[in-house]
């Protein structure tokens, strides 16, 4: 019995979405797991998933609509199954469908639509597409015909095959770390050509952040500037393994690179030409990589702490911060004594200022399985971190350092001295009016002025050369 897509529902307040782009064409064939469609909303922009393996039976809705939550936008059925002609284009659906859930992760680029469906019966198919299609182990019940009688033609063949081996333009991908597995996306532009290597660019989140918020609007922006792009969890949050909500900076570091390997390792790739791009802690984390590997030829740090001590002390009062290392010195005697840290709301490590306050209270009451609970461990390995200590190591390889005058959460003067400590090779731009979330909205005139920087700095250092 075919299986329905649905429009997915991951927000808690939303209602509809937009399908951006479609990801696969009807009658191509889907494993369970690939991504699919593009679909946005007003705060993130997602991927929908195939619930199962099989053929891409029909795409009930043309780019550009806008779909209420779990209405069906696509069929899947098994190879040579029949698709039910009471099931047309945009209708609505029988209920005697099975609904499936959908995976959801972020995503960017799409392919057209349009080739028909394929009938149920024996595969029709010319000699010379038989034989091709044997050669290159192609089964032709995947693939739609447009021959007389929609026979199958050589040409359909030969589309078969370079669909099966250009670059896909979004990948789910897994990777290890300390031997702990890491869930990861990886993109690729549509319009790179078979066996090009392009510049690779791995992607940092901030602090307690996961993979599928706000990076993959970058990732897009860089993609549609011709890079290859990398944006995973680290160990312990999201889709990774790893011990729930323990973050260790140091340890985030080696994930980061593991990713710079794996990255490096794809054919899409110039291994010689990586780079990073971190936000907030992420940005830290960007600094302390690339001051250790000298695989990375060029960083991006979006408001970076460069003191961990300083930085949370700067995020409360004298009493606060004398009470908050008297409950960490408990905590590291409990720790020894029995094993186990106590586990706290991660803004009672890291203390938000009202605005952040009342955008990170936004994001966890619309998406919840952002809310996690970090041990007071990593506390204290965060006021020993100091990435400004190491970040002379990076030159001569360029730095660039974005941070706003307005950020209360990671003060501007964090920024400051970690380009001091850098040198000439580092590019300090502070941005009027930016604070620490203010400019993170995929299409506001802050994530413009952020993500425009970026690419005219790594096209400066890190040039794409096409062709």
């Amino acid at each position: 019995m075919p299986t329905e897509v649905v429009m997915p529902k991951w927000g808690l307040s939303m209602q509809e979405g937009k399908i951006n782009l479609w990801l696969k064409r009807e009658g191509e064939a889907v494993q369970q797991g690939e991504p699919i469609a593009e679909v946005e909303t007003e705060k993130i922009t997602n991927v929908v998933e195939a619930p199962v393996s099989g053929v891409l039976a029909r795409l009930c809705y043309p780019e550009g609509s806008i779909v209420a939550v779990t209405k069906v936008i696509a069929y899947i059925t098994a190879p040579g199954e029949h698709l039910p002609d009471v099931i047309p284009n945009g209708s609505a659906e029988p209920a005697v469908l099975a609904e499936v859930p959908p995976l959801l992760v972020s995503v960017v680029a799409s392919v057209p639509s349009t080739p028909p469906v394929r009938l149920a019966g024996p595969v029709r198919a010319m000699p010379a597409a038989r034989k091709l299609a044997q050669e290159h182990g192609i089964d032709l019940s995947t693939v739609t015909g447009s021959g007389p009688g929609g026979a199958i033609i050589k040409e359909d063949v030969e589309q078969a095959i370079a669909a099966r081996t250009a670059p896909q333009p979004l990948q789910r991908v897994q990777f290890y770390s300390a031997g702990y597995r890491l869930d990861g996306l990886l993109y690729t532009p549509r319009s790179l050509p078979p066996g090009e290597r392009r510049p690779g660019v791995v992607l940092l989140v901030g602090y307690t952040y996961l993979k599928t918020m706000v990076m993959p609007d970058i990732a897009k922006v860089l993609n549609a500037a011709g890079y290859v792009v990398l944006v995973f969890d680290y160990r312990g949050f999201g889709e990774s393994e790893g011990p729930r909500g323990l973050l260790l900076p140091l340890e985030q570091v080696a994930d980061a690179r593991a990713a710079l390997t794996f990255l490096g390792e794809q054919p899409t790739v110039d291994p010689e030409r990586l780079a990073l791009v971190g936000i907030s802690l992420g940005g830290a984390h960007a600094i302390t990589t690339a001051a250790v590997d000298e695989r990375v030829k060029a960083a991006v740090a979006l408001e970076p702490p460069g003191n961990g001590a300083r930085w949370l002390r700067s995020l409360r009062r004298h009493w606060e911060w004398r009470e908050f290392l008297a409950r960490l010195a408990e905590d590291r005697r409990r720790r020894v004594m029995t094993g186990v840290s106590t586990p706290v709301d991660p803004l009672e490590i890291v203390v938000p200022d009202p605005e952040s306050q009342a955008f990170l209270n936004q994001v966890s009451a619309e998406f919840p399985q952002m809310r996690v609970m970090v041990p007071l461990e990593s506390a204290e390995a965060l006021i020993e971190y100091a990435p400004e200590e190491m970040v002379h190591r990076l030159a001569p390889r360029p730095l660039l350092i974005v941070h706003g005058d307005a950020d209360q959460l990671v003060p501007l003067a964090e920024a400051e001295s970690i380009a001091i400590r850098a040198g000439p090779s580092c590019r300090l731009d502070i941005v009027p009016g930016m604070s620490h979330f203010n400019w993170v909205v995929p299409g506001s005139a802050g994530f413009i002025r952020v993500t425009d920087r970026i690419v005219s700095f790594l096209q400066e250092v890190l040039p794409v050369h096409v062709g």
